[in-house]
C-alpha cells in the first residue's frame, strides 16, 4: 500500500498507471454520457468492499461522486478529480506506451492520471487502523466549467473542505510544482451591427463586418495596455458574421477568451472594451481566478511532504490555466493544483511520466495522514 513503506516503486508505478489505462479507455467525452456513467462506475467499483461511503449525485443530467473516509462533508483534506475528458481522434482511448515510462491517450494528463493516483492514495488510506479525515471528489464537467459537479456539490450540496487538492498536471515546467495561484477566465462576446444590402450597392447598407474589422485596433489596444509580470491575455477565439458572399452583413460578432489575473484587471478591460464606439459587449462566461495564501499551513505542509518524499525543492508557482478550484476560491476554501508529472493536455501528444507516480501518491498519502494542519 502507499502507506506501507516497503511497497516497491515499480509496484505502486505498475498499479497505479494500470489503472489509468483502464480509466483512458472510457470515452468520457461530453457527447457520451453512457460511457461517463460506465466510467464513474468503474470509480465505484474500485472501492467494492471497502470502509468507505460513497455519496452518488446528479445535477441537470451531470453526475459526480464523493468517495469519504469519515462520511463528512467538511472532510480535513479533500481531493479533487475530473474524469471527463476533451474529444479526440478514436486512437487516443487506447493507451500506449509511446517511449519508455510515458504513458500516452486521451486524458493520461488531464486528468485520469492525477485521478487514478488519488483513488488508490485514498483507498489505501481506508485501510488504516486510524484513516484520516478524507474524501476524493470526481466530476464530469470540469472541461465544460464545472457547474453542475464542483460548484453544485460546494454550493449546494453542502461540501466544505479545509483544503483542496486538484490533481491536475503542470503541463509546462517543474516537476511537481504546487500551484497556488491561476488566472480567471471571462468569455467576451464583441458585437456589431449594420444593415443589410445588395452586394452590388454596398453604398445602400452598413457592413457590420467591416465595422468589427474597423474597431480591431482599438480592441488590440486594451490588450496591448495590459502590462506587468502576470499580464491579462486574450484569444481571439471565434468569428462569425454575414449570411452570403453577395449580401451586406448585418451583424458580426467575435468571441474573446481572457485570462485575468486578478478582479481589478477583469473589470479594467470590460471598462475599456465597453468604451469602444459601435460594439456591444456581453460578458457570456466567468470563472473566478484562485490566489491561495502561499502561506497558508495546508500549502507548506504539502510542500515539505513533497520535498521529503522527493529529495528536491518544490516550487510554489503561478500557471495560467484554470481548473475547478474557482469553484473552491469563489467558497472562500483554499487549493492548490498539484498533479504527477504530464504533458500535452487536449494536444494530440498527451502523455503521463508513469515514474512520477510513487513520488506524488507518497506525498498524498503523508500530507493527508498529516492532517489537519495549523
Amino acid at each position: 500500500m502507499v502507506v506501507d513503506a516497503g511497497e516497491s516503486e515499480a509496484s505502486l508505478r505498475e498499479r497505479v498507471a494500470s489503472t489509468t489505462a483502464d480509466l483512458v479507455e472510457y470515452r468520457t467525452t461530453e457527447d457520451r454520457p453512457e460511457s461517463m456513467a460506465a466510467g464513474l462506475s468503474y470509480v465505484v467499483d474500485f472501492f467494492a468492499d471497502e470502509a468507505v461511503e460513497i455519496d452518488r449525485f446528479r445535477h441537470d443530467g451531470v453526475p459526480s461522486l464523493v468517495v469519504s473516509l469519515d462520511g463528512s462533508r467538511s472532510p480535513d483534506v479533500l481531493l479533487h478529480g475530473h474524469l471527463d475528458v476533451v474529444p479526440a481522434a478514436d486512437s487516443m482511448f487506447t493507451p500506449r506506451y509511446v517511449d519508455e515510462g510515458e504513458l500516452s491517450g486521451r486524458g493520461t494528463a488531464d486528468m485520469k492520471g492525477g485521478l487514478a493516483a488519488m483513488m488508490h492514495v485514498v483507498r489505501d488510506l481506508s485501510r488504516d487502523a486510524s484513516p484520516p479525515s478524507l474524501a476524493l471528489m470526481v466530476v464530469t464537467d470540469e472541461e465544460r466549467g464545472g457547474h453542475h459537479g464542483a460548484r453544485y456539490l460546494l454550493a449546494e450540496a453542502g461540501y466544505d473542505p479545509a483544503f483542496c487538492i486538484t490533481g491536475e498536471p503542470n503541463n509546462l515546467d517543474g516537476y511537481m510544482d504546487v500551484v497556488y495561484r491561476q488566472k480567471g477566465v471571462i468569455r467576451i462576446d464583441l458585437t456589431a451591427t449594420g444593415a443589410s444590402a445588395h452586394a452590388a450597392t454596398p453604398e445602400q447598407g452598413e457592413n457590420a463586418i467591416a465595422a468589427l474589422m474597423d474597431a480591431h485596433p482599438e480592441i488590440r489596444a486594451v490588450f496591448a495596455a495590459e502590462d506587468g509580470d502576470w499580464p491579462t491575455t486574450v484569444n481571439y477565439g471565434h468569428v462569425e458574421g454575414g449570411t452570403a458572399v453577395n449580401q451586406v452583413p448585418d451583424r458580426a460578432s467575435l468571441r474573446l477568451d481572457v485570462r485575468y489575473p486578478d478582479a481589478d484587471a477583469r473589470d479594467r478591460v470590460l471598462t475599456a472594451l465597453r468604451a469602444i464606439d459601435g460594439l456591444r459587449v456581453e460578458s457570456v462566461g466567468h470563472g473566478a481566478p484562485v490566489d491561495t495564501d502561499p502561506d497558508d499551513p495546508h500549502v507548506r505542509g504539502l510542500q515539505r511532504h513533497a520535498e521529503r518524499v522527493i529529495g528536491r525543492d518544490v516550487n510554489l508557482v503561478r500557471k495560467p490555466h484554470t481548473s475547478d478550484l474557482r469553484h473552491f476560491a469563489t467558497q472562500g476554501i483554499p487549493g492548490v493544483a498539484f498533479g504527477p508529472e504530464a504533458y500535452g493536455s487536449h494536444e494530440s501528444y498527451e502523455y503521463l511520466v508513469v515514474d512520477s507516480l510513487p513520488d506524488y501518491c507518497r506525498t498524498l498519502a503523508a500530507f493527508a495522514a498529516d492532517a489537519p494542519y495549523q
